[in-house]
């Protein structure tokens, strides 16, 4: 009879296997047609002459009033696609959204708040940079930047191959080293000094994380881990180091933790809504657990939606459409009506039930599983290998 193990073992390459297909297909098919959003780059355009795959002179009659390139920047779910175009003067005249991967929720309150038009009139040799002379959205500054940077790739192309001018260097992007890279630093350390079981006050200096997490990572911050991040590595959008330094940290945290030493740091001890559910425990006095004939089955459904939601990044290259945490909901009040109830669902389950969402629902913890499964196999064959060596010749 097969064991639970063999069934994990080979249900992991199963997924794997697909996912690799879905990852390879999806490339093929990330073909992105520019023409439809041609006359929103540049209204005042009658039509459009192409002169490259990307590029179009725009005329009114026989005149060229300028150019619609296509510029691109590194926003949160990879990269960000936009039409702009550009005068003579190689002044912006508009922009069109061609591409992007981003959260809905949080691409929405981006476009909604009028960042686009703030790029209009902004020439090619503007620098382009956040806090200068281009000001954020509030909550959303890795999507303001990645417009801002797709706008100033697009006019300086213009300006360079087709106006005849000088586009100024790209200063290099500061080293962000602040509070939050601190933070996850330290939160770290101490859950790593504190999975040993022995440590005294280890109950304590546990709720000490949890609560850092929910309250810096989570409310502060806003910097909770998504399945939209993790697939978007998975992608190969690999955003700027030097501004992203969070990210490589947690990301790289995880996995040397759970290289090292089997364990899940982030999830255990700081992940902003495992902490907020343990609080609603806390309150409610939750008790209650599924039956074990049950549990085996929703774990199933627990790495089917995991699964599905990298299918659907994978083949739409597209992080965005496969996060569906309601972490969005909790830390930055944004979100579907959906969204919304389901996260006051599993608040109120969080009474009785401790942590519903990260033992059936969450997308990062099968992620986990394989992560833990491959360090497994590897360690086996490793063990092997040194006892056949090991092993008397006759």
């Amino acid at each position: 009879m097969t064991s639970t193990r063999q069934v994990d073992r080979l249900a992991a390459l199963a997924a794997v296997a697909t996912l690799a297909v879905a990852w390879v297909g999806g490339g093929a098919l990330a073909r992105e047609d520019v023409t439809p959003f041609l006359p929103d780059a540049l209204p005042s355009a009658e039509r459009f002459e192409p002169l490259a795959d990307d590029t179009f002179a725009a005329l009114l009659g026989e005149e060229r009033l300028g150019y619609v390139v296509t510029g691109e920047g590194a926003g949160y779910g990879g990269p960000l696609t936009l039409a702009v175009g550009v005068d003579n003067e190689g002044v912006v005249q508009g922009t069109a959204i061609v591409a992007h991967r981003e959260t809905p929720s949080f691409f929405d309150r981006v476009t909604s708040r009028g960042f686009r038009e703030r790029l209009a009139g902004k020439s090619y040799a503007d620098p382009f940079v956040l806090g200068d002379d281009v000001d954020a959205i509030t909550g959303a500054t890795t999507t303001s930047r990645a417009l801002a940077d797709a706008v100033r790739s697009g006019s300086r192309r213009v300006a360079e191959e087709h106006l005849g001018r000088a586009a100024p260097e790209p200063a290099p992007p500061p080293i962000r080293f602040g509070a939050p890279e601190i933070m996850v630093l330290a939160l770290y350390a101490v859950g790593f000094v504190g999975q040993r079981r022995r440590l005294r006050f280890r109950k304590t200096l546990r709720w000490a994380t949890l609560l850092t997490g929910l309250f810096v990572l989570g409310f502060w911050l806003n910097v909770p881990l998504t399945i939209s991040r993790v697939s978007s590595f998975l992608l190969g959008f690999w955003p700027q180091w030097q501004t992203n330094l969070y990210w490589y940290l947690l990301i790289g945290g995880i996995l040397f933790i759970a290289t090292v030493d089997n364990k899940n740091g982030y999830c255990a001890w700081f992940c902003p809504f495992g902490a907020a559910q343990e609080c609603m425990a806390v309150i409610g006095g939750a008790k209650l657990t599924v039956a074990r004939a049950y549990r085996r089955r929703l774990v199933w459904v627990h790495r089917g939606l995991a699964w599905l939601a990298l299918m659907l990044a994978f083949l739409f290259r597209n992080p965005g459409i496969s996060s569906y945490e309601v972490f969005g909901a909790l830390f930055a009040f944004t979100g579907s009506t959906v969204l919304f109830a389901l996260l006051g669902i599993v608040l109120v389950v969080s009474l009785f039930v401790k942590r519903p969402w990260c033992h059936y629902l969450c997308p990062l913890d099968p992620v986990y599983d394989i992560v833990r499964l491959g360090r497994t196999w590897v360690l086996e064959q490793w063990t092997r290998t040194r006892q056949g060596l090991g092993a008397p010749s006759s």
